[in-house]
Parts: structure tokens; sequence; C-alpha cells
């Protein structure tokens, strides 16, 4: 119940609330006890005619004219402005109210036949709508964001009207302000309104045409105008002929009072900007022409030579377009250059910089004549792609649904192309003046991955020759696979460079400050590098290897590589030993001249013990272990007698080992003492511990015998 009682209560203020402000908006605007819903008095809930809006501004106006009395003259001249803004204001609002919202037009209907002619005619007409459309809806996307700033500071400029108190000789001028901004916005907001209509108006027109672009191929007819496009093709080409002649000519015609300078130049790379353009221009329209005679043809005849006729000069219009647009690229960069060339100058009219002045407005002259060719350009290509589609699927209409599919899918395969090559060929950066492009990066990568490839199939080809080899010769063969691969990886490195123009002699100044650079930042790596060459041809090193470093390191060499050798451990722990180190320091290798390795046990027995008794069995023990040597007349176990210990007979065990067993210290060494022990405890021979003799020299002053039996006798009290 009290829940109910609550909403009760909330849903009769929020009411009494509503009703307070309908009340406050129906109020005559005062500026000095503004309302803050005022500007609800001319746009009320329900809607008012336009006489009763004139009627509420001219009591405003009354209204602001009394407010106005009884102030200072200083005063009146600072807020008499603002109030005839305010009243200027409300009379465009209530004309731009009462003027009727543009009507949609009525869209033309399609036509039931088209010429060639009178195809292009509505695509240009559609091209010069879609233009203004775009640029008008860039204009309004700028005005609705103005309109959302100026709703903001209205915004702030009420909160400062708020904290005012009634008193303040400040409100008037502040509720002054305040009217005069939102009666600015409101007119915003209207114009926006009329300029929003007109836009969707206009894109429904744009739309309409562009349906009734998509349909003429289906209606085309033929016409009588064969004739005159090949007399305007003949035309043209005349014109072409003649402007390539007096390229050279209208470069070189200079005004002798023309300074020599940037200015100069840029003058003169434009006029020949010009030409091209206008080349360009002719040379499209040409092909255009004939297109349009092909496809006049086709119209007519409907016949297969006429089709493939048409799909060859369609094809030529096509490529001449892909040819022109890297041109147009650097034209517009050209535009842009001289753009920002000219405004980074200070052009005055002082007599002593005359000349110059002079050169800068022939340069702005020649600069709007390029950006008009320009547009002339962009409209012959934009009028030459239309054909283009229309003529291409006017042969889609005459052949059978194969071909169909396969100009279809040829169309589509060849734009996608022109998108992807226009892409590929950009410019990333450049290399000493040369353009690196993305396919240039690509044909680099490729030629590598080929010369990477090639070394690895090498390679492997030698490591597998070297495998059947025995000896040393696998050690070569690795050799030679290493340094066969930087051969390679050099070339490859160099011809996929230089397949982007990058020219290596004019590296020469480069090449020798990175020799300096190499000696001093890079001496460690290089110092590496070339220990490692040293190590692959002098060979005292070998993959296979078993060597011991001075640190202590024991272990197999699996891999020379540019910078450090790969070393396992028996533990298999892969360590990586600079090439210096190995060249620089002492390193032992077991296995440089000869696998086979003799290694000393050392052991002891105890004193009194059978000396061929223990030889016996210490060659028993070296028997049962597989790592000794067998079948050998030079190289078989002995037993040496070394040493008298302290506590024991020391002898060793010299046995040679097996080739696999030389990598395996340890575990060798741990199988032979495993063994004499087991065969000493089965001749029953003692092996000793360290043992002491303790001679007492005195005693609490008692010596030998006397010191003795002084120790019996605390002995025996004790017990």
């Amino acid at each position: 119940m009290v829940v109910i009682l609550r909403w009760c209560v909330c849903l009769f203020l929020v009411w009494n609330g509503a009703v307070q402000a309908e009340e406050n908006a129906s109020k005559l605007p005062d500026p000095v006890a503004l309302e803050v819903n005022w500007w609800g008095y001319f746009e009320p809930t329900e809607e008012i005619d336009n006489a009763e809006l004139l009627s509420r501004i001219e009591k405003t106006r009354d209204r602001l004219a009394q407010s106005s009395k009884g102030l200072a003259a200083d005063q009146l001249n600072i807020l008499m402005p603002m109030v005839n803004k305010i009243n200027d204001g409300l009379q465009q609002y209530a004309s731009l109210r009462d003027s009727t919202t543009s009507e949609r037009p009525p869209l033309s209907p399609a036509l039931d036949k088209y010429t060639v002619s009178a195809a292009l005619e509505r695509f240009v007409l559609w091209r010069k709508l879609k233009r203004e459309l775009d640029l008008e809806d860039g204009d309004l996307v700028w005005q609705k964001a103005q309109l959302s700033l100026e709703r903001k500071r209205q915004s702030q400029l009420r909160n400062d009207y708020l904290q005012l108190a009634v008193t303040d000789a400040q409100r008037l001028s502040q509720g002054l302000t305040l009217m005069a901004s939102r009666i600015s916005i409101e007119l915003s907001a209207l114009q926006t309104k009329r300029r929003d209509t007109k836009l969707k108006n206009a894109s429904l027109q744009v739309a309409h045409l562009g349906d009734e672009l998509a349909i003429i191929h289906q209606r085309m007819v033929p016409s009588k105008e064969g004739d005159e496009w090949l007399k305007q093709q003949t035309s043209v080409k005349s014109k072409t002929n003649t402007l390539r002649k007096q390229t050279g000519a209208s470069v070189g015609d200079q005004s002798p009072d023309t300074p020599l300078g940037s200015a100069n130049i840029k003058y003169l790379l434009l006029q020949v900007a010009a030409t091209d353009i206008q080349v360009s221009i002719l040379e499209l329209a040409e092909l255009r022409y004939g297109a349009m005679v092909a496809l006049e043809q086709l119209i007519v005849t409907q016949r297969e030579n006429d089709a493939e006729l048409l799909a060859n000069t369609l094809k030529k219009f096509v490529e001449h377009k892909q040819l022109t647009r890297e041109q147009q690229q650097s034209w517009r960069s050209l535009t842009e250059q001289t753009r920002k060339f000219i405004s980074a100058q200070n052009i005055n009219n002082d007599q002593s910089d005359a000349a110059l002045n002079k050169a800068y407005k022939r340069l702005l002259k020649q600069l709007d004549e390029n950006e008009r060719w320009l547009r002339d350009f962009e409209l012959e290509q934009d009028v030459g792609g239309f054909l283009v589609t229309l003529a291409q699927e006017k042969l889609k209409d005459n052949v059978g649904w194969f071909e169909q599919w396969w100009l279809v899918t040829k169309s589509s395969v060849e734009k996608s192309w022109s998108q992807v090559s226009v892409i590929i060929n950009a410019t990333l950066f450049e290399i000493n003046e040369v353009p690196v492009t993305t396919l240039g990066l690509v044909s680099v990568l490729f030629i590598v991955s080929i010369a990477l490839l090639i070394s690895k199939i090498l390679r492997h080809g030698l490591d597998k020759l070297g495998r059947r080899k025995a000896g040393a010769n696998s050690s070569a063969f690795y050799t030679l696979g290493r340094v066969v691969h930087y051969i390679i990886m050099i070339v490859g490195i160099i011809a996929g460079l230089s397949s982007i123009g990058i020219d290596f002699t004019k590296f020469a100044l480069f090449a020798s400050a990175l020799g300096v650079g190499i000696g001093f930042g890079l001496q460690a790596i290089i110092g590496n590098f070339v220990a490692g060459l040293i190590i692959l041809f002098e060979r005292s090193l070998k993959v296979g290897d078993f060597v011991e470093l001075p640190s202590g390191l024991v272990g197999e060499v699996r891999e020379i590589n540019m910078r450090s050798t790969l070393i396992t451990t028996n533990d298999n722990v892969d360590i990586l030993v600079p090439n210096s180190d190995l060249v620089n320091n002492q390193v032992t290798n077991w296995t440089l001249r000869d696998t086979q390795r003799r290694i000393r046990v050392p052991f002891g027995v105890a004193y009194g013990t059978e000396k061929e008794l223990v030889k016996q069995a210490t060659l028993e023990a070296a028997d049962e272990v597989k790592w000794t040597l067998r079948n050998s007349k030079h190289r078989h176990p002995q037993v040496w007698f070394v040493e008298f210990g302290d506590s024991s007979l020391n002898f060793e065990l010299v046995v040679w080992l097996t080739p696999e067993a030389v990598k395996r210290p340890s575990a060798v060494q741990a199988a032979y003492l495993w063994e004499i022990d087991t065969k000493l405890r089965e001749y029953n021979i003692e092996i000793p511990f360290p043992q002491r003799d303790l001679h007492l020299r005195s005693l609490f002053g008692q010596k030998d015998e006397a010191g003795l039996a002084l120790i019996n006798n605390r002995m025996q009290q004790e017990l």
C-alpha cells in the first residue's frame, strides 16, 4: 500500500510539473525573468498558424522595447544591437517557417527506347546530380556538427543565466544573449531540416536515374549517328597528333622577362602536364568514339563478328584507362605541390618584386587551367567507363548462358586485378631514389625464398652424400654445404634487390661507411663470422667431434653456424659457444685424428694382497665392459702398479676404448669402476679405507709405559 501511494505522489508531481511548464511556455518571454522553456511561446505543443506566430513576435518586440526603457545611454548602445538581432531573427524564422517546404520533384519516367547518345546523356546527368549530392551531403554533415556545438554553448549560456540573481543588473544582458543564441539555433535547425528534405529528394532522383541506367542496355535501338562518330574519331585523332607535335614548342615558348627559379620551373612542369592531360583526353575520346561505332554496329547487325570487334575495342579502352591512372596520380601530386609552393611564398605588390609577382600570377593561371583539364579528363574517363559497362551488358544479351558466365567472370577478374594492381604498385618508400612497392617486396622475398630452397636442397644432398662416406669426408661435405649456403644466399639477396631496380654500384660510399661501422659497432659479430669460416676451412673442429673447453664444458659438436657453434652435452643440453672462443682459446678435441682413446681407471687394494691376483681380477673386469677395445695387437688392457699409498697399494687399469665410448666419459668411468669392484669382491680382495696410528709422547707428565699404565688404571676405576 505504501509503495502504491509513493507511485501516486510521483505521478502527481510529474503531471504538475508538466502543467506548470506548459503554463510557463505560454508566457511572453521576459529577458529579465526568462523561463527555461521560453521558446515554447513560439513553438507551443499545439501548432499555431503563421498569423498567430507574427502576433506573438510583435508582442515580444513590444516587451523588449519596454525592457529597454529607463536604461542609460551607454547601456542602450550595448543592448540595442542585440535587441535588433533578436527581432530580425524572429522575422526570419517566421518567413522561413511560412515558406512551403520544397516538394519532391517529379521523377522522369524511363524511356522505351534509347540510342547510344541518349544513354550517355542520362549518364552525364546522373553523374552531375551524384556529385552535387555528395557535396551537399558533406556540407549537411558539417552543418549538423556545428548545430550540435551551438546547442552545447546554448546550454552553458542557460546555466550561466540561471546562476544570476533576479535583481542582478547583468540579468537583462544575459537574457538577451540567451534569446539571440536560441533564435540563431532554431534558424539553423529549420534550415538543416529543409536541406535534409532536399537531400532526400535528390537521393531519390539519383537512385531513380541509377535504376534507369541499369536497364538501358535492354532498350538499345540503332541511330543514324554512326557516320558522325567516325568523323569525330578522325578529327580527335588529328588533334592528338597535332598536339603531340606542338608539345616541345609549347614548353620552349618562354617569356624573356620570366625570372629563372622555382616558380619558372613549376610553370614549365604545369605546361608539360597540361599538354599530357589534353593528349590523354583526346586519346580516351578517340577510343570512346570507336567503342560507340562498334556498339552501334552490334545493335544494328546483332552478329557475332561485330560482338568480337566491340569486345576488342573495349579491351583497348580499359587498358589505356589503366595506363593513364598512374599519370593521373602524378598530375594530382604536381597540382598539390604547386598549391603548397604558392601558399609558402610572400606575394606582394612592391615594384622590386613585380617580375616575381608576375611569374606567380602566371603560375596561378596555369594551375587553374590544369585543374579544369583534370576535371575534363575525369569526365571523359567516367563517360568512357559507363560506355564500357553498357557495351558489356549488351554483349551479354547477345550470347548464350555460358558466354554470359564467361564474360561476367572475366570482367570480375579484370576488375579485381585492376584494384589489386593499384595497391601492389603503390610506392611504400624509396631506397636511393628507387621507389619500393608491395610487388617489389614480394618479388624480393620470392627470389630470396627460391635461393633458400636451392640452398636447402643442395645442403641436404651434400649431407646425405657425406653420411655415406666414412671418417673426415663427412665433415668436408658439411663445410662445403655451409659455404654453398652463404654464397647462394648472398647471390639471392643481391638478385632480389636488383630486381626492384636498386643499383649496387651507387652503394660504394655507403659500403665504405658501413665497413667503418662494422669495424667499431659490429666487431664481435664479424669476428665470430670470420672465426666460423676459419673453423670450417681449417677442419680442426668438425661436426661430430667430441670436445672439451677450458671452462669444463664437454660435449659433441652438432652445428657450426655463422656466429656460434652448437655443442650438445651428454645430458642433452644444447650450448651455443661463440666461434671466436673456439679459435682464440685452447680446445681439447678428443676425436680430431683418431676416434680410439685410452683412459686410466685408478683403484687401490689392501697391503699384503697378491699383485698377480689383483691383475687377473682387474683384466677380467675390463673384459666384462662392452666399451673395451678388443682384437687389437698393441692396444690391449693393462694393469699398472703405480704407488705405495698411505693405506693401500694403488693400481691403474689402462684400457683402450671403442670409438662410440669416447663420447661417454662419465658412463665409461662408472662402468669400469662397477666391474672392478665386483671382481675384487669375487676374489676376496680387500679394498682398504684410510688408517692412522696415534702416538702420545706424554700424558699428564708421564711418558711411554708410565703413561699407558695411567690410562689402564683410569679405565679399571671406571669399570
